[in-house]
């Protein structure tokens, strides 16, 4: 793994309100946005997404994993995470409600695959998720996802 941050202070947001699915997909990609990573129709892109495939980004209980192919509406390589404050249904029989969103946004098909990688080592730790799900700092949360 890299140097970089996996997920920049900027990008993380905790104890967030969102209605329903598509206002947590939203709210994670509005960090992507601010931090100018995508442009604001990345988006929609990543709503239409699970609107076309149903809710396939949740992959594990409780988390979502919000993203679109890479298109030119990423300006540059990023992720981003929320937790909410309640959680929402995305439709998925097995792993609903999700109370966890990690966004991510992907310049090409390999930083995509790099991307999900990142996610993965995060997910395998479940001790990592379990103080994430809990936690009520911003500095610890950016702690705990950029440690290697």
């Amino acid at each position: 793994m890299s140097n970089r941050d996996i997920i920049e202070k900027e990008n993380i947001k905790l104890n967030v309100y969102a209605k329903d699915w598509k206002g947590a997909v939203r709210e994670a990609g509005n960090l992507l946005l601010s931090s100018e990573h995508i442009n604001e129709e990345y988006i929609e892109d990543m709503v239409k997404a699970v609107e076309d495939l149903g809710p396939y980004i949740v992959i594990v209980p409780h988390i979502a994993i919000a993203h679109a192919r890479p298109t030119n509406e990423v300006l540059k390589n990023g992720m981003s995470l929320i937790t909410l404050e309640k959680p929402v249904e995305f439709g998925s029989e097995d792993n609903d409600p999700v109370d966890m969103v990690f966004a991510f946004c992907a310049r090409s098909k390999e930083n995509h695959l790099e991307a999900l990688q990142e996610l993965v080592g995060i997910l395998d730790n479940e001790k990592k998720i379990e103080r994430l799900r809990n936690i009520e700092d911003i500095e610890e949360a950016y702690y705990i996802l950029n440690r290697k």
